[in-house]
């Protein structure tokens, strides 16, 4: 008897056993499924979040560019409401002498900041100045192909005074707008002139070919000298450092055209 009365209580604890194990089992599964639930109910709002944060990024701002573009040759006011109509933004280049960062700021400097303040990021800018002839620029090997929209060049003029002839210096200018081209079809160029100098005769004639270079190419062309003193006027010179470059003044008259053709302000 005793020994049938071991049998069934060893029987009885395995049943016991199993039948705790497999409840056990049951319990840690139903606990899981509101964990999951849980998890994913909560990775919603963060999956909206970012929506809307990519939403945000797109808007852009509401800029008055009938009115900033005013003033600019049609050519170039078309690229600027071709790139809004796009979604895209306008890449502009400044490309010049050195003479663009002379000043306290430079006329590059104080352009870019006007653009940036009036497009409100619509327009990116790039500064590219060289110490040297229009030769010697395309020598260089500058990197022109990276899908520049509005060119804005100086093409070296008084640098290329007494080393490089009127027509070759036309030609470069070519040159570099081809390069230009090759990477945005519909790019356009404006030309303007390096600054002015007292007694200026031979470079006076070159300043003069440029503009009428432009006109035959049909390029824009901003006659910043129509805002200094005549070349024949000693106050030129107070705008004007000891050797000819634009000192704080003259970059501020230099800018101010400029920003006037390119914001219509």
């Amino acid at each position: 008897m005793k020994k049938l009365g071991m049998l069934l209580s060893i029987v009885l604890c395995g049943i016991i056993l199993v039948f705790s194990y497999t409840s056990w089992k049951e319990k840690l599964a139903s606990a899981g499924k509101p964990a999951e639930q849980s998890s994913t109910s909560s990775a919603a709002p963060v999956e909206e979040t970012e929506e809307d944060t990519d939403v945000a990024s797109d808007e852009t701002v509401d800029i008055d560019l009938e009115a900033l573009t005013a003033s600019m040759d049609p050519q170039v006011q078309e690229v600027f409401f071709n790139r809004k109509e796009q979604g895209e933004k306008v890449q502009f280049l400044i490309v010049g002498s050195e003479a663009m960062d002379e000043g306290q700021p430079g006329y590059a400097e104080l352009l870019s900041d006007a653009l940036e303040s009036s497009y409100a990021g619509f327009v990116e800018t790039e500064v590219m100045p060289f110490d040297g002839t229009s030769e010697e620029f395309l020598m260089s090997g500058p990197e022109l192909s990276a899908g520049y929209d509005v060119v804005l060049m100086e093409p070296f003029t008084l640098k290329n005074n007494g080393v490089v002839e009127i027509e070759t210096e036309h030609v470069h200018i070519q040159n570099v707008f081809g390069e230009i081209l090759s990477a945005e079809s519909d790019a356009e160029l404006v030309l303007h002139p390096p600054q002015p100098i007292y007694g200026a005769q031979f470079y006076q004639t070159q300043v003069n070919a440029l503009q009428q270079f432009a006109e035959m190419r049909n390029y824009a062309y901003i006659d910043h000298w129509a805002e200094w003193p005549s070349t024949e006027d000693l106050t030129l010179k107070e705008y004007l450092t000891e050797d000819s470059n634009p000192n704080n003044t003259g970059a501020a008259v230099w800018a101010d055209a400029l920003i006037a053709y390119f914001t219509g302000s």
